[in-house]
């Protein structure tokens, strides 16, 4: 016979935090966009303007992708978390109404 399943009382809980994580990570994006408009728009059009955003601009890129891909995965661990929370509960519910028929 297969092991019980369960579920901690606290489930919901453990993904609290990663909600705040994910509106910090946006938060630090925004402010991310900001530098890089501010960078493409102050380093100037000359030689070294140009060999500035040589080095700069494709590093910050990828910066802000990572941490887009970052923001975006824990926004689905917090959706995937909160929802088996959600179904855990629905079915101790549901085991309960059954056993109350009994």
């Amino acid at each position: 016979m297969a092991d019980d399943l369960r579920v901690l009382s606290d489930l919901k809980s453990k993904f609290a935090h990663y909600d705040d994580y994910q509106r910090c990570l946006a938060d630090l994006g925004k402010a991310i966009l900001e530098i890089n408009r501010i960078n493409k728009e102050s380093a100037g059009k000359d030689e070294i303007g140009t060999t500035y955003h040589d080095q700069v601009d494709k590093p910050t890129e990828n910066l802000t992708e990572t941490l887009s891909y970052v923001t975006t995965r824990l926004g689905t661990v917090v959706e995937a978390g909160n929802g088996t929370s959600d179904i855990m509960d629905r079915s101790d519910e549901e085991a309960g109404s059954q056993a109350d028929a009994f």
